[in-house]
């Protein structure tokens, strides 16, 4: 059976980070989703998860074809195989200079177990 935990659910602005416990170690699946808009458009946009200091996985992202709406970015599935027992900490980050954020955003990351 596959188990889940919501690790971070909270508005922007970007960065927002969290503490947690590893229920498991070894291999692990991390799922990153959240919303973000740009000033530049047309140009990609996205977030990057963040943990323990290093970036992992591929950003959650998408294509800003007009200047500032709110658009989701694609739900990105981050496989890890090296999680460790005790505290992390995760962070979600702006993956590019044209990505902007703020209290209307929201991200969301889940750990599966």
């Amino acid at each position: 059976m596959v188990n889940a935990m919501i690790l971070l659910d909270l508005p922007g602005p970007f960065p927002v980070s969290a503490t947690f416990e590893a229920p498991a170690d070894g291999s692990v699946m991390f799922v990153l989703s959240g919303t973000a808009w740009t000033q530049q458009a047309a140009c990609e946009i996205g977030l990057n998860l963040v943990l323990d200091g290093y970036d992992i996985g591929s950003p959650a992202m998408c294509f800003a074809n007009t200047n500032g709406i709110h658009q989701a970015m694609r739900v990105t599935y981050i496989p890890f195989d090296n999680l460790t027992p005790g505290t992390h900490k995760i962070e979600v980050v702006p993956a590019f200079g044209t990505t902007v954020t703020d209290l209307n955003d929201y991200v969301q990351v889940v750990l599966f177990y």
